[in-house]
């Protein structure tokens, strides 16, 4: 077992037995001790699922690289990128499955699909997602490599559908300003590449079985500059979005981004998601400090950080802005509150369910014989003859 897995893996463990606590609170009570409301009906969990899910078709997009591109030198990186995928998607729909009201009507969505709305369209492309996953840790394991490539495909190609899909599960919704733009799901796939590079960067060089040499140089090169290139994207359309409403004067759509940048959470924005998630990791992917391994995967963990928080960003003010200003001293309920925090139990159950998703890949590349054995990460052609794009 690496030196790693045996640290964090007791820690997760305890981490999940919290998560337990939370998930009994859910069924036993329902919403009782839940703050989300009325006014608010999404929370802390339905931002991590729609965070969680896009890190999954960007982790998968590393392994796309690989098996469809043909760009051998990540090949160890694909490797980790399959069970990240699997295990970020099941945490995400998990997340969103503890946010129904009726958790058993969840069924509903296969046998009742409304085709018409992305949501039912949706529950299809996560299920068919899944199987192109497990399908291809079934071919792994059994060393049918001729399937990789047509998977890696078809895998990718619903990658971008539900990436730009879920954007356009809330820029179809008129009635919010902040979410109706059709810039929306271009930045749900922006972040969903760059949240998902960056925690197969984080796994590969914290979880390396293999002796340093060109194919591992090779590839955290490709995987840095990568980030970099995914970086500059996400603080592009970030400053054009704000900057642009801001600009343009509509009412309801700038009380919406000054709540972001000026309300009660504006750490959120400005320490979480600019400076952890984009600002501080572009300083330390740079010439000095991005060549080393350690500050390499420093800067991955804290883009994974900092992107979780720029989904809440997303779900969370839009919700905060009545449709009627009058609405919230109408009626005084604390289910009917524009102001949302999260409360214990969604901590426990958001936290859990992470580390849940976090441990199913230590035990995985613990367990599975093809991410165990060492001899399986050897380089696998000569670095003269290896194809890079």
């Amino acid at each position: 077992m690496l030196p790693i897995s045996r640290i964090l893996a007791p820690l997760l463990a305890l981490v999940v037995l919290v998560g337990i606590v939370g998930i009994w609170d859910r069924l036993t009570t329902g919403d009782l001790n839940l703050n989300y409301g009325s006014y608010v009906p999404w929370g802390l969990w339905v931002g991590l699922y729609v965070y969680l899910v896009g890190m999954s078709g960007g982790a998968f997009s590393v392994a796309f690289l690989h098996h469809g591109l043909g760009i051998t030198a990540l090949r160890r990186a694909s490797s980790y990128a399959i069970p990240i995928a699997l295990a970020s998607l099941g945490a995400g729909l998990f997340l969103v499955l503890m946010d129904l009201g009726q958790l058993s009507r969840f069924w509903y969505l296969y046998t009742r699909t409304n085709f018409g709305s992305p949501l039912g369209l949706m529950i299809w492309v996560y299920t068919l997602y899944a199987g192109v996953l497990v399908a291809m840790l079934v071919a792994m394991a059994r060393g049918s490599r001729g399937l990789l490539k047509p998977l890696s495909i078809a895998g990718f190609a619903l990658v971008l559908v539900f990436g730009g899909g879920e954007g356009a599960l809330f820029g179809v919704l008129s009635s919010k300003p902040l979410w109706n733009s059709g810039l929306l799901p271009i930045r749900f796939l922006a972040g969903a590449f760059l949240s998902g590079a960056a925690i197969v960067t984080f796994a590969v060089v914290a979880f390396r079985r293999w002796s340093a040499d060109p194919e591992e140089h090779e590839a955290l090169g490709l995987l840095r500059l990568a980030l970099l290139l995914l970086l500059g994207t996400n603080i592009v359309l970030e400053f054009t979005e704000t900057s642009v409403a801001l600009y343009g004067g509509v009412p309801t759509l700038v009380e919406a981004h000054r709540l972001i940048i000026f309300g009660p959470y504006w750490w959120v924005f400005w320490i979480v998601q600019i400076g952890m998630g984009l600002i501080l990791p572009a300083i330390v992917l740079g010439p000095r400090l991005g060549a080393s391994r350690p500050w390499l995967g420093a800067a991955s963990l804290l883009i994974a950080v900092g992107l979780a928080g720029a989904k809440q960003n997303i779900v969370l003010p839009a919700l905060a802005i009545p449709e009627f200003r009058s609405l919230p001293e109408a009626f005084v309920h604390p289910r009917l509150s524009i102001t949302y925090f999260p409360s214990g139990t969604e901590w426990a159950v958001a936290l859990g369910v992470v580390a849940a998703a976090a441990l199913a890949f230590v035990v995985a590349i613990e367990v599975l014989p093809f991410l165990k054995d060492a001899r399986s990460w050897g380089a696998g052609t000569p670095h003269g003859q290896r194809r890079v794009l």
